[in-house]
């Protein structure tokens, strides 16, 4: 008769995958069930959507790194309830039962906040949010060869960025490169004047956490690569043509990336929800339960980062062990490793306690500490070999849309 524990993982992100490498051949019976077959390297997922990296490169397969760990099964399967009083996950494919549950689902863009967000923005949190915001904007540059109308081409040559945090800026400073150099090439005949790339913060500064030399270098660079910074300027609505300002100012854009904050993702519910946690990230109604990652409020309040993740991970597989001997529990306690954020080709920001650092020499740590967290040497070296494509040959992987979907030249009054 089995009497392994069993512990059910939610979420195959950082938290969730790293709490199940850590359990890997103890004696424990794992289930870790997300609703993809892979692992998503988030911080990434910009370059994916401005040509630099495939899909793939930021994709791990989950079942090749659980080959060796014979007490972990992996389910793909969409997680439909997760009962309050009750020792099991229900799932689009069964129900699981557990002895302990670890909640590690992640976040998700809070574009509900602002009436049309969430029908006419583009997230940029998985890999499918990569993918069409590539696709959209290839799109809107063949049909802007189209047509001849100077303010329906306006539009389409509009890309509006939402949120001046890491996300925003990386991929704002991702986008403009992509576009002055190739993009720019590739539609010789569009007038490159016309193309706008516009970041909008609703704070009097970018990189909000980063110390004040790296938010000036950011703003600075940003104005010589041709980014329009919009400083305290919140987005009131959000329309297929474009976004309007409280100040009621319109924006014609086709294409309007939402960037500006992420909420905790609860399985099993609609409406975000996060799980108030105890110092040991068990669950305050529940010690059986764990949650950690973005869907776990902690006190002191801890910042949204794929490092609080990993060390949130090591310490509830750290406390599953210790608990089912009786021994006692560990605190969380999170040590900050420093931040950091790409703006370009030998362009990039780095803090480290009171050290920072900007330019090549940020940019060469960015790339390297990126690499070394990529799982895989198939990815590490694919990715370095892009990388070096683009920055110095200033070639894009394949850029690829569709014409399947409705002209977006009809979603536009023409004037």
């Amino acid at each position: 008769m089995n009497t392994a524990p069993k512990v059910v993982i939610l979420g195959a992100g950082f938290a969730g995958l790293e709490v199940a490498q850590r359990l890997a051949n103890t004696a424990f019976e794992v289930v870790l069930i997300d609703r993809q077959n892979y692992h998503t390297f988030q911080p990434l997922l910009h370059q994916v959507a401005t040509a630099e990296l495939e899909p793939a490169q930021v994709a791990f397969p989950i079942r090749a790194g659980r080959r060796r760990a014979t007490n972990v099964r992996f389910v793909c399967a969409e997680i439909t309830a997760v009962p309050a009083k009750q020792p099991w996950v229900e799932t689009a494919v069964g129900r699981f039962a557990y002895d302990f549950l670890v909640i590690a689902t992640g976040s998700r863009p809070t574009v509900k906040a602002v009436p049309g967000a969430d029908r006419h923005s583009f997230p940029l949190k998985t890999l499918e949010d990569a993918i069409a915001i590539h696709r959209q904007i290839l799109r809107c540059f063949e049909q802007a060869l189209l047509t001849r109308d100077a303010a329906v081409q306006q539009a389409l040559l509009t890309i509006a960025i939402v949120g001046g945090g890491a996300t925003g800026v990386e991929l704002a400073g991702a986008m403009a490169e992509w576009i002055r150099h190739t993009l720019r090439r590739d539609y010789g005949t569009l007038n490159y004047q016309r193309i706008r790339l516009v970041l909008l913060h609703g704070g009097d500064r970018l990189l909000p956490g980063f110390h004040a030399r790296l938010q000036r270098y950011a703003y600075d660079y940003f104005q010589r690569v041709g980014v329009e910074v919009w400083l305290q300027t919140r987005v009131s609505h959000v329309t297929a043509e474009g976004l309007t300002l409280p100040n009621g100012e319109f924006i014609p854009a086709a294409t309007v990336i939402w960037s500006a904050g992420v909420q905790p993702q609860r399985p099993g519910m609609d409406e975000p929800s996060g799980i108030t946690v105890l110092p040991t990230l068990q669950s305050t109604h529940n010690p059986w339960i764990y949650a950690l990652g973005d869907v776990a409020i902690a006190q002191p309040h801890v910042p949204m980062l794929a490092a609080v993740a990993v060390q949130q991970g090591r310490t509830v597989a750290h406390n599953l062990l210790h608990q089912v001997q009786g021994k006692p529990l560990r605190p969380f306690h999170y040590r900050p490793l420093g931040a950091m954020a790409i703006l370009g080709r030998h362009a990039a920001v780095a803090q480290f306690a009171s050290l920072t650092l900007t330019g090549f020499v940020a940019w060469v740590l960015w790339l390297a500490v990126h690499v070394a967290l990529l799982r895989g040497i198939r990815h590490r070296l694919l990715t370095l070999l892009h990388w070096g494509l683009s920055a110095y040959r200033r070639e894009r992987v394949g850029q690829t849309t569709t014409t399947q979907q409705p002209p977006l030249v009809s979603m536009f009054r023409t004037q």
